[in-house]
């Protein structure tokens, strides 16, 4: 069998995916980037704090460098060490510098004695839910009601932050009082508040359901955990927007049996050639991302096999058909000030800060749509010699694992919805369909991201 250009072939699906899911193009400073694992997202779950999970999942993202979707790193965070980096430069006031030196070392122990505690109470709140029963409370409960030593450090941090910030606005002008504000927004108090909703976090429900990103699943994803193993937290907002409306289009299409109502996206030997340079990335691009486009894996094997398939042969064509297809706004909440700051201080920052805004930067960009199918039906067609080793080995009873581009049945851990009873082998066409898998969780296939810094 010929060997398959792996690269050739994710290229070719991506550009097919992104010319589905985005017929308009991309705009000035967007990159595309397709997913090459099947990642579940739960964003149909019928409690909302569990779609805000895997809302924030999405959107706390800075996407790595690369058209094979994956995380480079937390967007709250980075954005909150941008802004402590920013250089203002500083009013002639000498007398001011042994007030702000006694200020920042009250605020260091502060927040010395603040972390020490939030370890603590964290520790605490896991040994109570390990010895009692469920319901747990949430931890912001908790903590307010278990232990007040938690809430008293918090008030300390406080009170030596404000402290500093009045310094702080006669050493730099008005200007410190607009980025401390936005310090404030993604901050303990803000964004980041374990103890309180406002309007920079919401309620979230997690603990036992993998995020987005972590770990590559099958096609539906595990059965998901009884309610009574998950706990209830607050973590930063984001916004999905439009998506409850179409996902419920997508169950009653589902329900119809119009498993092709989403989109329908095909790749053949006569597909053209992507340039990646279509979906915004540059040559300097990490494309080692991509893994085997067809494999199977062994019962008790962590490893993958390369599955060899004639890409160039005329009777090759992969299909897939999806029940539901979209492409969704995804946005930080308020506490990003629409990225306002990075706009005018990204030149501005202080001598031997982090790179932020490089291709690798820790701020280099994020996410701004997702790119979601629903329930697919995937046909690989291929010439009869590689469609008899193909079936021989995908059907061996050791192969527990089966993968095409970025959908896999099976698992190698555990039990999963897609298993290989769902694959159907047509001798006559040399052609085999996996699915529709009936799930109620969709896939995400690529994601928009707007680069920063520009």
């Amino acid at each position: 069998m010929a060997n398959v250009d792996t690269l050739d072939l994710w290229t070719k699906w991506m550009g097919a995916v992104q010319a589905t899911a985005l017929p308009g193009g991309l705009g000035n400073g967007q990159q595309f980037s397709a997913g090459s694992t099947t990642l579940n997202i739960d964003l149909g779950n019928a409690d909302p704090t569990i779609v805000n999970y895997y809302i924030h999942g999405l959107g706390d993202v800075v996407p790595a460098n690369s058209p094979s979707y994956t995380a480079g790193g937390g967007l709250l965070s980075s954005y909150a060490v941008f802004l402590d980096s920013i250089n203002l430069g500083a009013l002639p006031n000498p007398n001011l510098t042994s007030q702000l030196n006694l200020a920042t070392t009250a605020l260091n122990t502060a927040q010395t004695a603040f972390n020490n505690t939030m370890t603590q109470a964290i520790q605490q709140y896991t040994n109570f839910k390990a010895v009692g029963s469920a319901p747990f409370p949430a931890f912001s409960t908790w903590v307010v009601q278990s232990y007040p030593g938690y809430v008293t450090a918090n008030n300390q941090l406080i009170g030596a932050a404000n402290n500093l910030d009045t310094l702080m606005v006669k050493l730099y002008g008005p200007g410190y009082s607009v980025l401390q504000q936005a310090r404030t927004k993604v901050g303990i108090n803000g964004a980041q508040s374990l103890i309180g909703q406002n309007a920079f976090n919401m309620a979230i429900t997690s603990g036992s359901i993998a995020p987005p990103g972590s770990q590559p699943v099958v096609i539906g994803g595990t059965t998901p955990p009884p309610a009574s193993s998950l706990v209830s937290s607050l973590a930063p907002s984001y916004s999905l927007q439009a998506f409850a409306t179409k996902y419920a289009e997508w169950q009653a299409n589902s329900v119809a049996g119009q498993t092709s109502a989403g989109a329908t996206i095909s790749i053949t030997s006569s597909t053209a050639t992507y340039n990646l340079d279509e979906s915004g990335w540059g040559a300097s691009t990490d494309v080692s991302l991509f893994g085997d486009f067809f494999n199977f894996s062994a019962s008790g094997s962590a490893s993958g096999q390369k599955t060899s398939i004639d890409t160039t042969s005329s009777d090759f064509s992969l299909t897939v058909k999806f029940t539901g297809f979209g492409s969704f706004i995804i946005s930080p909440g308020t506490w990003w000030d629409s990225g306002a700051l990075v706009a005018t201080y990204h030149n501005q920052l202080n001598p031997g800060s982090a790179d932020f805004f490089g291709e690798d930067g820790a701020l280099a960009r994020y996410a701004t749509q997702v790119v979601v199918g629903f329930e697919p039906t995937v046909i690989l067609q291929m010439k009869s010699s590689d469609y008899s080793n193909v079936k021989s080995s995908w059907e061996a009873q050791t192969t527990a694992s089966i993968g095409i581009g970025p959908f896999r049945i099976g698992s190698i851990s555990g039990s999963a919805n897609g298993t290989k009873q769902d694959i159907q082998w047509d001798d006559a066409s040399a052609s085999v369909t996996i699915g529709p898998v009936s799930t109620s969780v969709p896939v995400l296939l690529g994601v928009v991201s707007q680069q920063l810094g520009a």
